[in-house]
């Protein structure tokens, strides 16, 4: 289960291409971490029971759009459970009305990050998201 990489991200994007960008945006920064994506919310929680506490994520992006189970169900679910609250959870969106996002920051949400269009402000949305990667890994 373990990479031997310092930071695991995990990405739970449905688009693919979304999720194509993100990777080659990380890779652009040179970033030492591991990028795990998945579809929906219901993959994402598979893989996290599975894990044992020395290798939870660094960080979690969501997107904020997702089948099955949406973003807030997600959140709730993470924020909820002792395991996993600690972790930062970042919501990676294309548009998201205020009301939502003080709702998100409400429940726990580290952070929410327009999606830019341009692979130049992707790598540094990217080079953000390695912040706080760090960032949380020194405080779990």
């Amino acid at each position: 289960m373990k990479s031997g990489l310092p930071f695991t991200i995990l990405v739970v994007e449905d688009d693919e291409e979304d999720r194509d960008i993100i990777d080659e945006a990380f890779k652009q920064i040179g970033y030492e971490a591991e990028v795990k994506k998945f579809i929906d919310g219901y993959s994402l929680f598979r893989y996290l029971e599975q894990l044992e506490p020395s290798v939870y994520p660094s960080l979690i992006v969501l997107d904020n759009s997702l089948p099955r189970l949406n973003v807030e169900d997600i959140l709730r679910r993470i924020k909820e459970d002792d395991r996993f609250k600690n972790l930062p959870v970042v919501i990676y969106s294309g548009s998201v009305s205020e009301s939502k996002k003080d709702r998100l920051m409400q429940m726990g949400a580290y952070n929410i990050i327009q999606k830019e269009g341009s692979m130049q402000a992707i790598v540094e949305i990217a080079q953000q998201l390695k912040r706080i990667a760090e960032s949380a890994k020194t405080k779990i």
